[in-house]
């Protein structure tokens, strides 16, 4: 037993010993275009890999570098394939091979990624179907470091037949200006990028509609305190009015949000999201592309918050 016990420190000592011998030598292919899948082989100088049963492949720690199918043909040669997604940042990445027994192998600029033409961009807000939206909402899909531009195209239409926004940034996201879009009106939009190699194709199509009402300044006259009043008429088919007051606070303006809510949590709609000058508003909430239940409305006004609850019977 005290042996067989010594011949396995020995044994693990050894290994540990070879370990730090082990080396990276270099990858092939040393290069890849964004989006691209391909096998690779990594190349060691060294002795005891195949002491372990498992390995894997690292590259940089942005995680866009994908390595699956790795094997161990012999003591210095890995393979396995490897996915760079589209979004990778061009340029040269290190590579971390990692053993069974937690020894980590390393090289510095091992392999680089090339540029190829942008992938399809990935809408994100308004979220797809949304209702009641402002009539400067954001628009914010996924950025992408190897696009030169995005191009934006908002429609009437799901043939863009008729573009009411065709604009060309350098990056997202695009801020309609205020009152711009129409109210209760469905709009359609849709995204492509460009760099030095092409143009991707359009995005999937997304929609949204814009709130059916404005907000309407109700008085001038600077309130003491805030104030979130009952909505009326309460229950209410298809609409109801909510009216809140904002009072001067110092440096003057205040940022307002007012946000409906299911029972669940779920935000429905965002019906003010902007400064606003002291005095008293009145903002309609149309509810037409919702169900009968109950709604909650949430003001948040500086450190002002206050939630009250309205139904909906159709």
């Amino acid at each position: 037993m005290k042996k067989n016990l010594i011949n396995l420190i020995l044994f693990v000592f050894v290994l540990s010993s070879v370990a730090r011998s082990q080396t990276v030598s270099y990858v092939v292919p040393d290069s890849g275009y964004q989006g691209s899948y391909f096998p690779i082989s990594v190349h060691g100088s060294g002795t005891e890999w195949h002491y372990s049963s498992y390995f894997g492949i690292f590259f940089d720690s942005a995680g866009g570098l994908v390595t699956t199918g790795i094997q161990m043909i012999n003591d210095s040669l890995l393979t396995g394939n490897l996915h760079i997604i589209g979004k990778m940042p061009v340029g040269w990445r290190w590579i971390r091979v990692v053993d069974g027994f937690q020894n980590v192998y390393y090289k510095d600029s091992a392999l680089r990624v090339l540029l190829s033409i942008p992938v399809v961009p990935t809408l994100k807000l308004p979220p797809n179907n949304s209702i009641n939206q402002l009539q400067n909402p954001t628009l914010l899909w996924d950025s992408n470091g190897s696009a030169a531009s995005f191009r934006v195209q908002v429609s009437t239409d799901t043939n863009f037949n008729n573009i009411v926004i065709d604009s060309t940034l350098s990056n997202t996201p695009l801020v309609v200006r205020p009152n711009f879009l129409g109210l209760g009106v469905k709009y359609f939009w849709r995204v492509n990028a460009t760099n030095s190699l092409g143009t991707s194709d359009w995005s999937v199509i997304w929609k949204f509609t814009i709130r059916e009402t404005g907000i309407s300044v109700i008085s001038s006259e600077i309130p003491s305190e805030y104030m979130l009043f009952n909505n009326f008429p309460n229950p209410f088919n298809p609409s109801t009015s909510i009216r809140y007051s904002i009072p001067y606070r110092p440096p003057g303006n205040t940022f307002v949000t007012l946000k409906i809510y299911d029972v669940t949590g779920k935000e429905v709609a965002m019906l003010v999201n902007q400064n606003q000058k002291p005095g008293t508003y009145e903002v309609t909430f149309g509810a037409n592309s919702v169900s009968s239940g109950i709604y909650f409305y949430q003001i948040q006004a500086g450190s002002f918050m206050q939630t009250k609850k309205m139904v909906l019977i159709k």
